[in-house]
C-alpha cells in the first residue's frame, strides 16, 4: 500500500522535474546543434546530421522520459527535413522515406523512454521498500539487490539499445541520401533498419516478458506434447547456425505448453552451444521422473560455480557479469519463469566432468489422459 501510495502521490516515474529537465535539454540542446551542423554542413554529410539529432532525441529521453522525447523527435524531424534535406527551407515531403524517417526517430524515442520509465518505476519501488524496512536486515539486502538490478538494467540498455539504435539511424540516414545508391544499396539499407528495429522489439518484448512472469500474470495454455516435438521445434528455429547437438529423446509426453516450452529450450540450448568448447556437442536429453519427465540440456563448458548457481536465474545476469555482447541477460529468467509457468521447474546442475547442465522438469502426460 505504501509503494503505491508513492507513486500516487508523485504522478508518475520520473516526476515533474524530470519531465521538465527533458524539455529544457531539448529546448537548448536542439537550436545549438542545429547551429553547429549548418556552421559544418557538406553535401555528403546528411548521415551525420541525422544521427547527431537522433542522439539529442535520446538524451532527451533518457533524462526526460516520454513526452519530452516525442516532442524532440518530432522537431528534429522538422528541423532536419527544412533545413537539410532538399527542397530547403520548405517542410513539403517529396519521398515518403523522409516521412518514414520521422517515424522511426519518434518511435525510437518511445522504446527508449519506456525503458527509462521502467527503470525508474524499479527504483521508486526499491525506495519505497527501504523507507518501509529500514530496521530490517532481509530488507537492506532486498535494497541492495534492487540497486544491483538497476544498474545491470542501465548497463545493458546502455549497450544493447545503443547497437540496434545506432544500426537503425545509420541505414536510415543512408537512405535520406539522394546521390549514388543503387536499388541494391537501398534494399541492404533497409534490411539494416528492420532488422534493427526487430532487435529493439525483441528486447523490449523480453522485459515486458520478465515483468509479467514476476508478476505471476503469464498466458499458458497447457496441453499434452510429446517431448520429441518440442525438442525438434527448438532445434529448426535454431537452424542454420546451430551447433552440434546430440539427441537422447524418446517418445515420452508431457504437460506443457509448446510456444513457451520451445522458447526455454531455445533459450538454453543457445546458452548451452555458447558455453560450450569448440568442437565439443552438447547433450538433450530426457528421463522419466516418478509422474514427471526431465528435459536436459547438458554441456561440457568450464560451469558455474556453486554460489552462483541461484543468480544465473535473476534478470540482467550474465556469465562474470562484464560479458555485454549476450544481450540484455534476460533468458535464463524467461526460461525459469516461463517453466514454474507450466507449473514446473528448472535447476541447474554439474555436468559429471565439467559443466553445466540444465534440468526443465515437467509433469508427464500419461496415455488417456488430458
Amino acid at each position: 500500500m505504501t509503494k503505491l501510495r508513492i507513486l500516487r502521490q508523485t504522478g508518475g516515474a520520473l516526476g515533474a522535474q524530470r519531465t521538465a529537465a527533458g524539455f529544457a535539454v531539448a529546448v537548448v540542446a536542439l537550436p545549438v546543434l542545429t547551429w553547429a551542423l549548418l556552421a559544418i554542413r557538406r553535401p555528403e554529410s546528411i548521415t551525420y546530421e541525422v544521427l547527431s539529432y537522433q542522439l539529442v532525441v535520446v538524451a532527451v529521453a533518457a533524462v526526460g522520459g516520454l513526452w519530452p522525447a516525442v516532442t524532440a523527435a518530432l522537431a528534429s524531424g522538422v528541423l532536419l527535413d527544412l533545413l537539410f534535406v532538399a527542397p530547403l527551407f520548405s517542410i513539403a515531403i517529396e519521398r515518403p522515406i523522409h516521412l518514414v524517417s520521422i517515424a522511426l526517430s519518434v518511435a525510437i524515442a518511445v522504446l527508449v523512454s519506456i525503458i527509462v520509465d521502467q527503470a525508474a518505476r524499479r527504483a521508486r519501488a526499491a525506495e519505497a521498500s527501504a523507507a518501509e524496512a529500514a530496521e530490517s536486515a532481509s530488507a537492506a539486502a532486498s535494497a541492495e539487490a534492487a540497486d544491483q538490478v538497476r544498474s545491470a538494467l542501465l548497463s545493458a540498455v546502455s549497450h544493447d539499445v545503443r547497437r540496434p539504435l545506432a544500426s537503425a539511424v545509420a541505414a536510415i540516414g543512408g537512405l535520406r541520401s539522394t546521390h549514388g545508391l543503387t536499388a541494391d544499396d537501398r534494399s541492404e539499407l533497409l534490411e539494416t533498419a528492420a532488422e534493427s528495429l526487430d532487435a529493439l522489439t525483441r528486447l523490449v518484448t523480453d522485459l515486458l516478458d520478465v515483468s509479467r512472469a514476476e508478476a505471476g500474470v503469464l498466458a499458458v495454455s497447457l496441453s499434452p506434447l510429446p517431448v520429441e516435438d518440442a525438442v525438434g521445434a527448438a532445434l529448426e528455429e535454431l537452424q542454420p547456425w546451430l551447433g552440434a547437438v546430440e539427441l537422447d529423446v524418446d517418445d515420452a509426453r508431457i504437460i506443457a505448453d509448446p510456444v513457451l516450452l520451445q522458447r526455454v529450450l531455445v533459450n538454453l540450448i543457445t546458452n548451452a552451444l555458447r558455453y560450450s568448447p569448440a568442437g565439443r556437442a552438447i547433450t538433450v536429453a530426457n528421463r522419466r521422473d516418478g509422474d514427471r519427465v526431465r528435459i536436459l540440456v547438458i554441456d561440457h563448458g568450464v560451469g558455474i560455480p556453486d554460489d552462483r548457481r541461484d543468480a544465473v536465474f535473476a534478470p540482467f545476469q550474465r556469465a562474470g557479469d562484464r560479458d555485454n555482447t549476450a544481450g540484455l541477460g534476460l533468458g535464463l529468467a524467461l526460461s525459469r519463469g516461463f517453466t514454474e509457468g507450466m507449473d514446473g521447474t528448472l535447476t541447474l546442475e554439474h555436468t559429471p566432468g565439467g559443466g553445466a547442465t540444465f534440468c526443465v522438469l515437467l509433469r508427464a502426460a500419461d496415455e488417456g489422459r488430458s
